[in-house]
């Protein structure tokens, strides 16, 4: 990479987000927890739009969603579990039958997206603000690719990545 790089700005090159984009992989909603961590772990990503028959957007599971759906409900609440016992096979029993479960239980539903052809200012500015470390590209409501903040910040900043 030269450091007599003329930046982006100065030239007048747009950042089109289809050229960073990553194509997306996608889950259904019947799809179990176990398949959609099985997806994420094959492709190194924390998130998985979630697609009906058609290809339409309806949601949106990561990883978190998935941890999260494996604990009972009155343990997301509580400040402090050192109650509970760590031994045992119990937990782990109860953890591995919830990765059973639909990702439909586990998703959600208000997914940050942005329409392809979006500017990487609009993009930016939606990460941001849904506080999100990507944005589901989509045409029309089916979904295209993904768009993560390292990939924009770096498309932004002209750093070839590799």
């Amino acid at each position: 990479m030269s450091s007599e790089r003329t930046p982006r700005r100065e030239t007048g090159r747009d950042i089109k987000l289809e050229e960073i984009m990553h194509p997306a992989v996608s889950v259904t909603p019947d799809a179990s927890g176990r398949e959609a961590l099985k997806v994420l772990l094959e492709n190194e990503v924390p998130g998985l739009p979630v697609v009906n028959e058609e290809g339409l957007l309806v949601g949106f599971v990561t990883d978190a969603h998935l941890l999260a759906s494996a604990l009972p409900e009155y343990l997301k609440v509580m400040a402090d579990v050192s109650f509970v016992s760590e031994a045992g096979d119990e937990w782990v029993n109860y953890f591995a039958g919830s990765a059973e479960s639909p990702v439909s239980e586990m998703m959600t539903k208000e997914v940050s997206q942005i329409e392809v052809g979006t500017s990487e200012v609009v993009a930016a500015h939606k990460m941001v603000h849904d506080g999100v470390s990507s944005v589901v590209v989509t045409d029309n409501g089916k979904v295209v690719g993904i768009v993560t903040r390292l990939d924009l910040y770096a498309a932004i900043v002209d750093l070839e990545r590799d």
